[in-house]
């Protein structure tokens, strides 16, 4: 796909995605009882999380999830029912199957997996989800979630003073470290093309920074495969020490 074609496309599912963020951001925050209601029925793990397993004829699926985090449970249900709506597997016809060759050792395949990390105040729980639609490879999304010590989930905003041009700051600097490291993977640096999707890619919008994390002292930006470059250059990230922007901070 053409660089320029690929950001076209890319803008259109962050903000898809941008709204499904949204959606999570005014869940219910965690209460002592969250596991009781359970969405999707996991396992309990020997790690204290739990994992969501479900495997049909033409379809696997594997999830992890925190223990108490009701707004992460509900956001990866809602990733699940897409991924099975997208699928169509209830309306599958013989010759659908025949044609993809579908069967026990060629199915279709979604897998999201975290990492926990932990920060003043903070916790984040940062999602990579691969889905295998049998294509030349899987596709591979973010998710990510930061709740403060109260247990609310908080967004971007949420960190900063409310006049803050925050959003030009990351941007920007995010910006910088992505063609950097661009470079560095390609051994050259990027052409104009390739630095016009990495500038698309991390515009200063609510959109292409929704992906971030508390590391620590650092706030973390995260690029997903395809939205700054080609898939085959993988993710990328941004990683913004929190002292540089005290002036800025709540």
């Amino acid at each position: 796909m053409h660089f320029k074609q690929a950001a076209v496309a890319i803008v259109v599912l962050i903000i898809l995605a941008a709204g499904f963020g949204l959606w999570t951001s005014k869940a219910t925050a965690p209460g002592p009882s969250a596991q009781d209601q359970s969405i999707l029925t996991g396992s309990a793990t020997p790690q204290g999380d739990y994992k969501y397993t479900e495997e049909a004829p033409y379809y696997m699926i594997v999830a992890r999830y925190p223990a108490s985090r009701p707004v992460v449970e509900a956001a990866l249900a809602a990733s699940i029912a897409q991924f099975k709506e997208d699928g169509n597997f209830a309306n599958l016809t013989a010759e659908d199957i025949q044609i993809q060759g579908l069967g026990p050792d060629r199915k279709y395949a979604y897998d999201a997996e975290y990492k926990t990390y932990t920060a003043p105040d903070h916790t984040s729980y940062f999602y990579t989800i691969y889905v295998d639609t049998l294509g030349a490879h899987p596709n591979g999304f973010f998710l990510t979630f930061v709740f403060d010590k109260e247990g609310n989930q908080i967004t971007l905003a949420d960190l900063f003073t409310p006049d803050a041009r925050y959003l030009d700051r990351l941007s920007a600097e995010a910006q910088k470290q992505v063609l950097a490291e661009f470079a560095k993977r390609a051994g050259a640096p990027a052409t104009p093309d390739m630095a016009e999707t990495v500038r698309i890619g991390t515009s200063p919008s609510p959109e292409t920074l929704q992906f971030f994390y508390l590391d620590g002292g650092t706030l973390v930006l995260a690029f997903p495969p395809y939205q700054v470059a080609a898939y085959a250059m993988g993710s990328f990230e941004a990683r913004v020490p929190l002292a540089d922007l005290k002036d800025i901070l709540k």
